[in-house]
């Protein structure tokens, strides 16, 4: 009896050492997360960013903290769902709702992935062609719709990991450092940047800006990709998983909220008030140069391809993914279907660059806000879902997490409402 008392001590010892999370723990968790999040930053949204803080300086600060804290709250049941029971959200709504609801979110995200990938690779030819303004813009984003397509195409999510972490980060360095050297007044930063007041009466930016940090598929992004990380790991509870993952995103969420206030200050910094006019990203770099120096141009170009690449490599790997997922398939990156997908979303993009030859900044801007009037349905989908009880057992929604939530759906619901009246001419 003793012996078995030691055995049973010693066992107990040995799983506690292994559950027990070091920094490096940590640091290995950073990942699905950051992938997300360096789809989250796209040309759209560093549009979105310079144009607000050269209309309106830092008025609209609060919002985007706001925004990254909705963000937050709205990826934190992918986090549960798939660790909990090891499936994707999208397999969740396809097993737990019905698969013309997957399908249907397939598609959604599949138009809006297309729509989106000519302004994501648009954003990284403007970047690269402040540097090498020779070569057509044309040019520049079949290249890295090409460099996106091949990256995917090996279809190993290490790989993947970690070039969109290294984007992260040089977009946190290029747009902070761009911002320090602007110069911002620290004290109108606070009074201006969190009066809590709509900027200019405009509800439209609100949304856009909304829209921008809550893309509808980010939350199907990030458990796709969690599932992924997570099917390979060994030796460690649910538990100690979920505090592995909910770091990876505050991570994330703080350097998503950093970049996107940092374009914001130096555009209302520098541009604010001084009557001239954003188009588009590259202008707010080449704005820049005469103002701060070229270095400041250089690294605001830089930060803006990091943008349009990550977005663009993003959203070729994510389709895929659900495409699989939403019809039950093997999550094979080499299958033919896959591939398929991959093309779709990497070449059609070009087909409209080449057909438009540039993507409007007022056209990017309309297509944040109108992608806000999908997250209400995503929400949706995903609140039925952690309030099934046979589907997730004792890890659905407390009676706080659906108040949580609830608000969340009410806030997208309602500016997705007013969106859709205005587009129309009732408001």
């Amino acid at each position: 009896m003793q012996v078995e008392k030691l055995v049973k001590e010693k066992t107990q010892s040995v799983t506690s050492q292994k559950e027990k999370l070091t920094s490096i723990d940590y640091l290995k968790a950073l990942g699905p997360a950051a992938i997300v999040a360096a789809g989250i930053i796209g040309p759209g949204s560093v549009t979105t960013a310079s144009v607000t803080g050269a209309t309106y300086g830092y008025q609209a600060l609060w919002i985007v903290v706001l925004s990254c804290v909705f963000a937050y709250f709205y990826q934190e049941p992918a986090i549960r769902i798939t660790l909990h029971k090891k499936v994707s959200i999208m397999e969740g709504v396809r097993n737990h709702i019905g698969k013309p609801a997957s399908i249907f979110l397939f598609i959604t995200v599949l138009v809006g992935a297309i729509a989106f990938q000519a302004g994501n690779f648009t954003g990284a030819a403007m970047a690269l062609n402040y540097f090498l303004p020779n070569i057509s813009l044309t040019m520049w984003a079949l290249s890295m719709s090409v460099v996106a397509l091949a990256i995917a195409w090996i279809g190993v999510y290490k790989i993947l990991e970690n070039i969109n972490m290294a984007l992260i980060a040089l977009m946190i360095l290029a747009f902070v450092l761009t911002a320090f050297s602007s110069g911002p007044n620290i004290g109108n930063l606070v009074t201006e940047g969190f009066s809590f007041q709509i900027p200019g009466g405009d509800y439209w930016l609100v949304i856009a800006l909304l829209a921008t940090t809550m893309p509808p598929n980010i939350v199907l992004g990030l458990s796709a990709f969690m599932k992924k990380k997570y099917t390979t790991t060994q030796n460690l509870s649910v538990s100690k998983e979920m505090k592995l993952s909910l770091f990876d995103l505050r991570v994330n969420m703080v350097g998503t909220g950093l970049i996107t206030i940092a374009i914001i200050i130096c555009a209302g910094t520098v541009i604010y008030g001084q009557g001239i006019e954003i188009t588009s990203a590259a202008d707010m770099a080449a704005q820049l140069t005469p103002l701060l120096g070229r270095y400041a141009g250089i690294l605001f170009a830089l930060g803006l391809w990091a943008a349009g690449f990550s977005s663009g490599l993003y959203q070729i790997s994510l389709a895929c993914m659900l495409m699989n997922q939403s019809l039950g398939k093997e999550e094979n990156f080499k299958a033919t279907r896959s591939r398929i997908v991959m093309l779709l979303t990497s070449l059609i993009p070009i087909g409209i660059i080449m057909l438009f030859d540039a993507v409007p900044v007022s056209l990017i801007v309309t297509a944040q806000a109108l992608n806000g009037l999908a997250l209400p349905v995503v929400a949706t989908f995903i609140i039925i879902l952690c309030n099934k009880k046979s589907f997730l057992g004792e890890a659905v929604n407390s009676t706080k997490q659906n108040i949580i939530y609830g608000f969340i759906l009410l806030v997208v619901s309602v500016l997705a409402l007013r969106v859709f009246l205005s587009l129309f001419g009732l408001i």
